[in-house]
């Protein structure tokens, strides 16, 4: 499995065989500030998706214009809940309609949907996905909660930027209470309001390995 960091909550996963997006998001402002760390590339160098899945409907997250641009290149099938399709002008048969719970497979990868706890959303989710003995946990955007000290993956992927999600300290502990090899900070330091130390998170990580990316790193399992 291979992970490329785009930036802010985006990344490229390549596991399995597939090709997979996260969070697609490439404006050059957040919610009308300033984008402080630009991602590694623009939405038209992107030539080979199979799935791309949006955590949540809100704008860095869930970027009509980039999905849809995404879409219509490389025919790839968008997972998200509800409220995220609604927002993208694509043909229904590339929209993936998913709830709290969900379990299936596509294309030989499982997708497992997993509760997100961000009270700003309409219906916020993460995601598994998993092939063979490999996986990768999304948190999305989401503040910690007991429940997930039943999540396992061999790598998670958690918010540090600490407005309307977790900050360093609390990301820590969730993932010292996870079943995980490596934690992956993100959404942090993009815009203003959410600039983080991650060194701080690293320092207070314990049962898994800290793997600090800029955008354009990849990391391999």
């Amino acid at each position: 499995m291979r992970l490329t960091y785009i930036g802010h909550s985006c990344f490229r996963i390549d596991i399995g065989g597939v090709v997979a997006y996260t969070d697609p998001f490439f404006g050059s402002e957040i919610n009308g500030r300033p984008r402080l760390v630009a991602p590694a590339i623009s939405s038209d160098e992107i030539k080979e998706c199979d799935f791309i899945f949006i955590t949540h409907e809100h704008s860095p997250h869930c970027d009509p214009d980039a999905v849809k641009e995404i879409v219509e290149r490389t025919y790839a099938q968008v997972i998200a809940p509800r409220p995220a399709l609604a927002k993208l002008n694509i043909n229904e048969k590339q929209k993936v309609d998913v709830k709290e719970g969900d379990r299936f497979e596509l294309k030989g990868i499982a997708v497992e949907v997993i509760r997100a706890v961000h009270p700003q959303s309409e219906y916020p989710v993460g995601f598994k996905i998993s092939k063979g003995n490999e996986s990768v946990y999304h948190a999305g955007d989401t503040y910690e909660y007991r429940e997930m000290r039943e999540i396992s993956a061999d790598v998670a992927l958690v918010p540090i930027g600490g407005s309307y999600t977790m900050d360093p300290f609390a990301a820590a502990v969730a993932c010292n209470e996870m079943n995980i090899k490596y934690a992956v900070p993100m959404h942090y330091n993009t815009h203003e309001r959410i600039k983080q130390y991650p060194d701080e998170f690293a320092r207070d990580v314990k049962r898994a390995k800290v793997v600090l990316m800029q955008p354009g790193d990849e990391f391999e399992t």
